[in-house]
């Protein structure tokens, strides 16, 4: 079933109405039934500070798997899969000596390695496996480019085995070819190879976004594997902004989930992405988008049934053939990738989490306003996923045949809820216990009118731990501090949570609303490139993944 203009808007408009609806009702009953508004808030700020708790404590759940994804040599574990019996039996040491968490996720991996063993025939040699990494440029400097192309050499897996793709725009001009051509020269005869693609200007039917540039080196790159008679699925296809920094063990450990895992066509993997690379040099509310975005993922990542792909993921050269690589219409063409391959495998596809880290630019312009102005920008064409609605809705009804009702309502659900929430929460908890009384002359005489403010700061203020934890895990994930800066930036570094509330409702309900809202009204969002500044030198560490800065 397609669905017909008419049906699509009523879909893009639903998501907007819905907000404007979940924001306004309590102004019009605040006049009508003060009480009611009043037991509503006490209701939601108890659930806000239950999910709270609890994304807190998937929070610490994540970042305990990162720290032992980082400590574990992936690439000797690659080594090992020559030989499943030693491997095995490697795994079952371990896991007796070990206790707790290690303990489980020993015990997860021995099981798997036990499965496939049964099935030799559908394991992979990892000899076989190349990785390719795609990069997304636009106006990005030389040294941006270079300081990531640069990780992948210093990364542990056999450089014979990385092909490197430098996806230009031509709209770029003189000055994207000739960072490309500088990056040949320097890393000439390193790699297996380096390829550059160019994607055309003016394509009809085309957005100016990063899909349709990814598609066009996809196309590039199918080419040129066609020419050798590699088989898609022998190659990993990780699609990276020009600014993503691999990890030390992150190609070695994409390639062990890979190669032990058989419905490898039918899965996306997800690492996850840390927005560190110039965390020291950016205003106190950026860094605090910055670290919310990660913690997201870090959380997200715990709970791999909901998971969808984000910004920086790799997939196999056959999946995306099978999908026609990229989405070229849409703004979130990440998210997008994972709902085409689950509807194109008739919901037979997840989302691995791969804990071993990638890092990134956290905002940052030139000036202090440009740089409020690119966040906001950001998480605009972020929360401008919900564009997606439509089309999984549109998915729920054609694939009833093909898929369980489970399977077809699951993420149009998510979508919607979350996005709802995106745009709404943080309003709701700032005004809500002030909005009865500020309303209604009548009601601030009660009892409850009373309390209710009281009331709604005590529960909030539990959230407060949250904050602690999160002050804590920030200052693990933090790169060595720039000579430039003192001691004094550490301790804004501690100051600057007392700004989450701020936070959440500029650079996240503001945002959210602004983007349904524009749906709403037929105002399409285009894609608008994320500015960011480096105030310091990104140099990628050979030992463990983490970035060293050094002051320019």
């Amino acid at each position: 079933m397609v669905f017909s203009r008419r049906i699509y808007r009523f879909f893009e408009i639903l998501p907007g109405a819905t907000t404007w609806t979940v924001l306004l009702l309590p102004f019009i009953f605040a006049w009508i039934w003060p009480a009611g508004v009043a037991y509503f808030i006490i209701v939601f700020d108890t659930y806000w500070l239950t999910k709270a708790l609890l994304m807190g404590g998937h929070l610490v759940f994540g970042y305990m798997h990162m720290k032992r994804a980082m400590r574990i040599d992936w690439l000797a574990r690659l080594h090992q899969t020559e030989d499943l019996d030693s491997l095995s039996d490697s795994l079952m040491r371990q896991y007796l000596l070990a206790r707790g968490f290690e303990a489980r996720k020993l015990k997860e991996e021995w099981e798997q390695v036990e499965k496939i063993k049964d099935f030799p025939e559908q394991q992979k040699k990892w000899q076989d496996i190349a990785h390719v990494v795609i990069y997304a440029i636009y106006k990005e400097s030389y040294e941006v480019v270079e300081a990531s192309v640069r990780s992948c050499l210093e990364s542990n897996y056999p450089k014979d085995k990385i092909l490197v793709v430098l996806a230009l725009e031509e709209r770029a001009g003189e000055p994207a070819q000739e960072v490309a051509r500088k990056i040949r020269e320097k890393f000439a005869g390193v790699f297996m190879d380096i390829i550059v693609s160019t994607h055309p200007d003016g394509i009809v039917g085309e957005l100016k976004a990063k899909g349709a540039n990814t598609y066009y080196a996809g196309k590039i790159l199918q080419g040129y594997v066609d020419e050798r008679g590699i088989k898609y699925d022998d190659v990993i296809v990780s699609c990276f902004d020009a600014d993503t920094l691999a990890s030390r063990q992150y190609f070695a450990n994409v390639a062990y989930n890979y190669v032990l895992y058989p419905d490898r066509t039918f899965r996306s993997y997800q690492p996850i992405p840390l927005f560190s690379n110039n965390i020291w040099d950016v205003p106190a509310i950026n860094r605090l988008v910055a670290f919310g975005s990660s913690y997201w993922q870090m959380i997200e990542s715990t709970r791999p049934y909901r998971l969808v792909n984000f910004s920086s993921q790799a997939m196999s050269l056959k999946t995306l053939v099978d999908i026609d690589f990229w989405d070229r219409s849409v703004v979130s063409e990440d998210s997008k990738q994972f709902y085409r391959a689950y509807y194109q495998y008739n919901g037979n596809h997840k989302v691995v989490p791969i804990f071993t880290p990638v890092s990134m630019d956290a905002v940052l312009g030139k000036t202090y306003w440009g740089t409020l102005k690119a966040q906001y920008i950001q998480k605009r064409r972020w929360a401008w996923g919900i564009e997606h609605f439509p089309y999984v809705m549109e998915k729920f009804f054609s694939t009833r045949h093909q898929m369980t009702l489970y399977q077809r309502i699951i993420h149009p659900f998510r979508i919607f809820e979350g996005h709802i929430s995106w745009a709404t929460s943080s309003l709701l908890i700032a005004l809500g216990g002030w909005l009865p009384i500020l309303v209604n002359i009548d009601f601030r005489s009660s009892i409850l009118a009373y309390h209710l403010p009281v009331l709604a700061r005590d529960l909030l203020s539990i959230t407060w731990l949250g904050i602690v934890v999160s002050t804590i895990i920030s200052f693990q994930l933090l790169p060595p501090r720039p000579a430039k800066y003192g001691k004094t930036r550490v301790v804004e570094m501690i100051l600057q949570w007392v700004l989450v509330p701020i936070s959440g409702i500029i650079f996240g309900s503001i945002p959210a609303i602004e983007a349904e809202t524009r749906l709403m009204l037929g105002k399409y969002l285009g894609f608008q490139v994320t500015h960011k500044e480096r105030k310091t030198e990104i140099a990628p560490s050979a030992v463990d993944g983490t970035v060293v800065s050094k002051t320019a």
